[in-house]
């Protein structure tokens, strides 16, 4: 039976031979190196003004795309380190390296952090104003460009936007481990496999899959001999954003006064209470902190219980992740994640997860301000998105040229075809900030002028 082994799977390879170092720092491991790359790196910087949930607030403290991004690393981490020691502890492998659990904490933080770079701006909306654009403009754009990348634009996705920023960046030269951990949907976009609609790979990043999945030895699924599996550390990588996301996006809700206090609470007490029938340690230790507080505190015990049960599907699910014999974790042809399995059961918890999830809908999706950065977003990209594209692929005015202009130095190089010409504007307008779309959208329209002083 094939398996994959945690002695590839943790390659410390990196995409180009390593740079000449100032210094001999040999303490720092390659993966903990990954994770300081990210950290300062431009693409992740960008994304503390691009949106999560909520546009553009007053409020400092509703979560924008960099701090989930943090919160998600962190707990990566955790479900990294304690699913390494789970795996040391069930004596299921042989031949671990001494710092096996502190490299798969540090691989899957480093994974998390970068797993919102490809989204660009105005949050999913953005994602479908890209894809509206090469679906409703296919009768032009088939003129000049194949239909592969037609479709594969038309079906536009942050995760394999993700992949073209780390193949571009001269900066991120990460180890494949990494790479390959990042490949949430390790797939061009095929509607029949069992990723669904979701990719995370163009036809011009192929190379790139192929070269990390070749240095971590990933395998072919079992039943799906076409399909490449995840690399084992996705699928707590995911189990880390839905955790977040599902519990942060209820807290900025109760943050603007769209969800009270006494409702959340009542939400996270069904989570606690769904492992714990005693809930007098809970209200004690609420007694006597602000509303602030308190949601904190409910936050981390709701946190650490979630964690806790990826943990254990993780190791449930362990033969299967590792084989790549997915059967128990495809739902209606379609592949499940941690967390998804965890909702899917029946039980007390999914119960309440589920309640979570229709109450947010209900209460924070369909929020007026978040439909209308939706709407602007589609307008502004989808302005941008004809202003740019038809300059690089008609090049015949004055105009287009001055609009080329405005394209990153180094962006359009000599010999590029029409293809990879129309790529480098969706690397430009998917790495935009919600705040510098919307002023070069006014600019451009003669709302505004540019401050030359």
């Amino acid at each position: 039976m094939q398996r994959m082994s945690w002695a590839h799977l943790l390659c410390q390879d990196k995409i180009l031979p390593s740079s000449i170092r100032v210094n001999n720092d040999n303490e720092r491991s390659e993966f903990e190196r990954d994770r300081n790359k990210i950290i300062f790196a431009p693409c992740f910087r960008s994304l503390q003004n691009k949106t999560q949930l909520f546009p553009a607030p007053h409020n400092d403290f509703i979560h924008n795309r960099l701090t989930h991004s943090l919160e998600v690393a962190e707990v990566g981490k955790s479900l990294g380190n304690l699913v390494a020691k789970r795996i040391i502890t069930n004596n299921v492998e042989t031949g671990l390296m001494p710092d096996f659990a502190k490299d798969v904490a540090d691989i899957i933080s480093a994974s998390c952090l970068l797993h919102d770079v490809g989204n660009p701006p105005f949050g999913h909306a953005g994602e479908d104003a890209i894809s509206s654009y090469f679906k409703d403009n296919q009768a032009y754009l088939k003129k000049k460009l194949s239909l592969g990348v037609i479709n594969q634009l038309a079906h536009f996705d942050g995760n394999a936007q993700t992949l073209r920023i780390i193949s571009n960046s001269n900066s991120l030269n990460l180890t494949l481990a990494t790479v390959a951990t990042v490949i949430k949907y390790p797939t061009v976009y095929d509607k029949n496999s069992f990723y669904g609609v979701k990719h995370s790979v163009f036809n011009s990043e192929l190379p790139l899959l192929y070269q990390a999945f070749e240095g971590c030895k990933i395998i072919k699924s079992v039943r799906h001999p076409n399909i490449f599996v995840r690399h084992p550390l996705v699928f707590l990588m995911e189990a880390a954003d839905d955790i977040c996301y599902r519990l942060l996006d209820l807290e900025d809700a109760h943050k603007i006064g769209l969800v009270s206090y006494l409702e959340a609470e009542r939400l996270l007490v069904q989570i606690i209470n769904s492992r714990r029938s005693d809930l007098s340690f809970v209200y004690d230790s609420l007694a006597f902190l602000s509303i602030e507080d308190k949601f904190a505190r409910l936050r981390s015990y709701v946190i650490n219980i979630l964690i806790n049960e990826a943990v254990n599907r993780f190791i449930e699910y362990y033969d299967d992740i590792m084989s790549g014999d997915y059967t128990r974790l495809i739902i209606d042809g379609k592949l499940y994640g941690l967390i998804d399995m965890l909702i899917y059961e029946q039980s007390e918890l999914s119960d309440a997860l589920q309640e979570i999830n229709k109450y947010v809908q209900q209460n924070a999706y369909l929020h007026p301000p978040v439909v209308e950065i939706e709407l602007a977003g589609y307008e502004i990209l989808g302005f941008l998105l004809e202003q740019f594209v038809s300059a690089v692929i008609e090049q015949n005015s004055k105009r287009h040229d001055k609009l080329l202009q405005l394209l990153p130095e180094g962006a359009l190089r000599s010999g590029m075809d029409t293809s990879q010409r129309v790529m480098a504007v969706i690397d430009y307008l998917s790495g935009m900030t919600d705040r510098f779309a919307y002023g070069l959208y006014r600019k451009l329209k003669g709302i505004d002028f540019p401050n030359v002083g």
